[in-house]
């Protein structure tokens, strides 16, 4: 894994209207990288967290975990929280896949989410039908 650094998601690339956050390295504890967003309320701070746990004696898979959260602040009073986005992807990842079939795996799942299929259901809850 990267050193943890501060990284800024390009999601103004995938939706125009939205704006970009940085997010900053807070904390590494039991495995767990976890990044923050700086220059906001402790309650409105948005946090991605990422974690490897690689084979256990005689396993065979490797797991990735990452986690987005956002937080939903009330509209009349923007200092406070009423709820959280929480979006988590799991990778299991066994021991003999190549690192081009662990490429696919991941850019199967990014593709994937912003097909028209599953963005509607993210952005508008709708199922497929």
């Amino acid at each position: 894994m990267p050193a943890i650094a501060a990284f800024t998601p390009d999601v103004h690339a995938v939706y125009a209207a939205i704006t970009n956050r940085t997010y900053n390295p807070a904390s590494i504890d039991q495995g767990i990288a976890k990044w923050a967003e700086s220059g906001v309320s402790l309650d409105a701070r948005a946090v991605i967290s990422s974690s490897v746990r690689l084979p256990k004696a005689g396993g065979s898979v490797a797991r990735v975990t990452v986690k987005a959260v956002i937080p939903v602040m009330a509209g009349t009073t923007p200092d406070v929280k009423v709820g959280e986005g929480i979006a988590t992807a799991e990778f299991v990842i066994p021991k003999v896949m190549t690192i081009n079939q662990r490429k696919e795996l991941l850019a199967t799942l990014y593709a994937t989410i912003m097909t028209s299929q599953l963005g509607p259901a993210v952005t508008d809850l709708e199922s497929a039908y």
